[in-house]
């Protein structure tokens, strides 16, 4: 009777670690495909990239709608360094720029804040997009 537990418990981590897995794809996706909106110019697709709360903060900070106010965003890219999952929070790290906050929404993984760097020792990051 142990062994099917056994087998059973190691067949659910295995699921569990591909799980892992594809959020990690698709974290370092939504990450990669809003910072390429950004620098194109696109700001419709990256706009569908930000959560919620986040585009509504970035259109009261802006005065403006998030399409044209994403545009404005001082964000330096680079290729990915580090994807990191946390139930339903992640970070990306780019190379040499920014690192990048996620949040797993009703519509999948969306951008809650972007354009974040060190401020300083045991100082929260300084995020150019954040809700």
């Amino acid at each position: 009777m142990t062994r099917p537990v056994v087998a059973l418990a190691l067949l659910a981590a295995a699921l569990c670690g591909c799980g892992r897995s594809s959020d990690r794809q698709t974290v370092r996706a939504v990450a990669v495909q809003f910072y390429a909106a950004v620098d194109r110019h696109d700001g419709a697709r990256a706009c569908a990239l930000v959560s919620a709360d986040t585009r509504k903060a970035l259109e009261e900070q802006e005065s403006q709608p998030c399409n044209k106010a994403v545009e404005r965003l001082d964000l330096t890219g680079g290729p990915v360094g580090s994807v990191g999952v946390y139930s339903t929070e992640a970070a990306v790290e780019l190379h040499g720029g920014d690192t990048v906050f996620l949040q797993d929404t009703k519509h999948g993984w969306r951008i809650a804040a972007a354009g974040c760097r060190p401020s300083g020792h045991d100082e929260p990051a300084d995020c150019d997009l954040e809700a």
